[in-house]
């Protein structure tokens, strides 16, 4: 009826709906931070949070670039190891709090048994 492809209807509905998911959070911790004070992380650790995510998806990228054509199992599972080993390689390097915790309690589950 407008004159758009239908294809873009896929596009809107998503666009839509991630908006949408922005505003709600955005009002809801408006309100909570309004009970309990400010809550949120600093600008600066979430800027480290993006960096460390763009450099595991550009590593990511680069290799499925470089792998043959293959199923998307068969692709996916060494692209995302890729990710996963550079986002946790750079948390790492960057001394993130959150990647200390979780590394010290794999560290003494592992030797309580």
């Amino acid at each position: 009826l407008l004159g758009i492809a239908q294809r873009w209807g896929v596009v809107g509905l998503t666009a839509s709906a991630g908006v949408a998911g922005w505003i709600e959070f955005a009002l809801l911790r408006a309100s909570l931070n309004r009970r309990v004070g400010r809550t949120g992380l600093g600008a600066r650790f979430v800027a480290q949070l993006w960096l460390i995510a763009l450099a595991g998806c550009v590593a990511a990228l680069t290799l499925k670039s470089l792998m043959p054509s293959h199923a998307p199992r068969l692709t996916g599972l060494p692209v995302l190891a890729a990710f996963a080993a550079v986002y946790f390689a750079l948390a790492w390097w960057m001394e993130v709090p959150e990647l200390a915790r979780i590394a010290g309690r794999i560290r003494s589950r592992l030797r309580a048994d």
